[in-house]
């Protein structure tokens, strides 16, 4: 398996973004991004730009956004009208041959930086017609997070010091994430950046918050791909689409450091399991690997319960069905996140 970097929720020059679309691609190469995903709000007028930019596959889809319960519609080739209510431009975004992602679902906050867009209704998470397919849960979104700390005390030192203003996803995110994967509902998770590099006057002239080649170096979604992307643009599309909503990924905190080459595998003989895939154990116990890579805590979550935990490498044999995901945190902010095995009888 190769793991391939990317970026998602960006906005450009077509809504509010700072950047054009060949200026953020650029700046996702500098930072080693391999494939990004940019969800300008309400329109695909980039659309016409997207593909292979400076190497970095640049994909241009749409953030849909009434004034609460944002959505990120993807793969699909119409403008999905945000007067609808929020099941029904799901359900667009699905009949449409497209998907989704329910974006910072658990905001608190309004203040003179950032509205109040929180999703209202967790009630509803998923097109009525779920046929096999998977939603999305944008489980941390960085300039939600940074946003909801601030306030006119503390803006300067949070803008001079970025990371004293982020705590990661909330636990009330997390649980709903868990309980819908426990209830069966297959619910990927995303890290997003909701990156617009922001121009904001100041004293000192005009300051960007924050830029897009400095954001990049942040949350990082990491997608397990058979191999390396190809050059056709199709085909790579076809790949980041397909193992981002079957959650064939994890997600990294680049500020605590990278996690490049992260294990995480179920197996019984010759039989592999990874993030995404559904595991039996009709035919007997299965055996669970994972391997961070570096010297760091890791935690085994089961049904969203920590089981077993230890430092870079966890070997454990499993013999309850449940979903199985990993989390690593170095400091006070989480690192490394996986998306789950699912276990069966």
């Amino acid at each position: 398996m190769y793991a391939s970097p990317g970026a998602i929720h960006l906005h450009s020059q077509y809504s509010d973004g700072s950047g054009s679309i060949p200026h953020i691609a650029r700046a996702a190469r500098g930072a080693g991004i391999e494939w990004v995903i940019i969800t300008d709000h309400d329109t695909l007028d980039g659309r016409a730009e997207q593909g292979y930019i400076d190497g970095v596959l640049t994909l241009v889809d749409q953030e849909i956004t009434p004034f609460h319960n944002h959505f990120l519609g993807l793969n699909v080739d119409r403008v999905i009208p945000n007067t609808l209510p929020p099941q029904q431009f799901i359900d667009a975004t699905y009949d449409a041959g497209g998907f989704g992602i329910i974006a910072h679902p658990d905001e608190q906050t309004y203040n003179e930086f950032k509205g109040l867009f929180r999703w209202d209704d967790w009630n509803i998470n998923s097109p009525t017609n779920m046929s096999g397919r998977s939603t999305g849960i944008e489980l941390w979104n960085f300039m939600s997070d940074w946003g909801e700390q601030l306030t006119p005390n503390n803006k300067e030192f949070l803008y001079a010091f970025p990371t004293r203003g982020l705590r990661g996803p909330t636990k009330a995110t997390l649980e709903w994430w868990d309980a819908l994967n426990v209830a069966g509902k297959r619910t990927f998770g995303v890290w997003g950046l909701d990156t617009h590099a922001f121009l904001r006057p100041s004293p000192f002239g005009r300051l960007q918050v924050f830029s897009y080649e400095w954001s990049f170096k942040t949350l990082t979604n990491y997608l397990w791909l058979p191999e390396k992307l190809p050059g056709n643009i199709n085909s790579a599309m076809r790949m980041v689409y397909g193992a981002l909503a079957q959650g064939r990924s994890y997600m990294v905190n680049r500020l605590e450091g990278d996690c490049p080459n992260l294990e995480y595998v179920a197996f019984r003989g010759a039989e592999r399991w990874y993030a995404g895939d559904i595991a039996s154990l009709r035919e007997g116990p299965i055996t669970l690997k994972v391997t961070l890579g570096s010297d760091a805590p890791v935690r085994l979550i089961h049904n969203g319960s920590e089981i077993m935990s230890g430092r870079n490498t966890l070997l454990t044999t499993i013999n309850a069905s449940g979903v199985y995901r990993i989390e690593s945190t170095k400091t006070q902010t989480p690192w490394v996140m996986t998306n789950p095995i699912y276990i069966t009888r």
